[in-house]
């Protein structure tokens, strides 16, 4: 656990080895003005003023007094619960990326159709494939799902292992995408189960998990989440401990291993109309909203009936081409 202005530091220092960024560059300076370094000068190191570094300084706690919480109470194990499966599911994610780029090569065989890396841009696309000449075929979103519906036999008539939950809203997004764009959204589904956001999250090394619950209950911050994309580079990379490495290697094996599957928006949006009252919970319940909070409203899709695995739909775009795979996309089939 990191017990210390120090220990903060030290750990950040190996997420960002060049040049720490808000809040820890003010912390850094703090630190540097307790180690006798002139005020000013530091100010200056870290982007600050001297007004500021001075008072947080002086403060009792620098870290409470700048980020609105404490190291001990960012300790709670109530504090580290939500925050370690944020970045459980996080690189879940990742690996289920990586495992599908392995899965694309290995299927597709061809250069005709190019997997394009477009997860940068954070706007629900992960990748473009392109044609030969570098246009856009259709869009791909990945989605990992590890946690069993329950109650779904009871609520939506499908057994728990054959139940994949898609909020209504992302169909309707990739819909309008496709339509504006007149490029195919598709959807490609992995789950593992029982691997979820907080099994991997328990996984995570104590420190690291601390970090980020610091700063997830942090009330004085932005720019949280490139610190949990940060930590989620390192945890991936070589840096990592040797023991969250072996975890990592394991979840990534049975990700692999997993059935995954494609849904484009176009079937989702029509098997949503066709089925709202049989799959879609919430519009059957009085007071959904006041009922389960902070609940999304799903539709509920049979991965075996509605679904098209996902080596089967990349098989078929390659031996059938461009022109078989666009007519599908755009009438539903897959």
């Amino acid at each position: 656990m990191l017990t210390s202005l120090d220990d903060l530091l030290a750990l950040a220092r190996r997420l960002y080895p060049q040049d720490l960024p808000p809040p820890f560059s003010l912390l850094q300076g703090v630190q540097n003005m307790k180690a006798g370094q002139e005020v000013k000068g530091v100010a200056r190191s870290v982007r600050s003023t001297a007004k500021r570094l001075t008072g947080l300084a002086a403060a009792a706690d620098p870290v409470s007094e700048l980020l609105g919480t404490t190291l001990a109470a960012a300790a709670e194990p109530e504090a580290m619960r939500r925050p370690r499966g944020m970045i459980g599911q996080l690189v879940l994610g990742e690996l289920a990326e990586r495992a599908f780029e392995v899965i694309y090569k290995e299927t597709m065989g061809t250069d005709e159709l190019i997997l394009e890396d477009s997860r940068e841009a954070r706007n629900e696309t992960d990748y473009r494939v392109l044609n030969g000449q570098r246009r856009p075929v259709f869009r791909i979103n990945i989605k990992f799902h590890g946690t069993p519906f329950r109650k779904a036999k009871e609520l939506v008539g499908l057994e728990s292992e054959d139940c994949f939950a898609l909020a209504t809203y992302k169909i309707y997004q990739g819909l309008q995408k496709h339509e504006s764009e007149r490029l195919p959204y598709v959807f490609v589904i992995v789950g593992v189960a029982g691997l979820t956001g907080a099994s991997v999250g328990a996984a995570i090394p104590e420190e690291l998990a601390h970090l980020i619950s610091v700063v997830h209950n942090a009330s004085r911050i932005s720019g949280k989440r490139s610190i949990e994309e940060r930590v989620v580079a390192h945890l991936l990379e070589a840096e990592s401990s040797e023991a969250f490495r072996v975890e990592l290697a394991h979840f990534q094996e049975e990700i692999l291993a997993a059935e995954w599957y494609a849904l484009s928006a176009r079937r989702a949006d029509r098997l949503l109309r066709d089925k709202l009252f049989d799959r879609v919970f919430a519009v059957r319940v009085r007071g959904f909203t006041r009922n389960y909070r902070n609940a999304e409203l799903d539709m509920h899709f049979s991965l075996k009936e509605d679904l098209t695995p996902l080596k089967q739909f990349l098989q078929s775009a390659r031996e059938r081409g461009l022109h078989g795979l666009a007519v599908d996309l755009e009438r539903g089939v897959v």
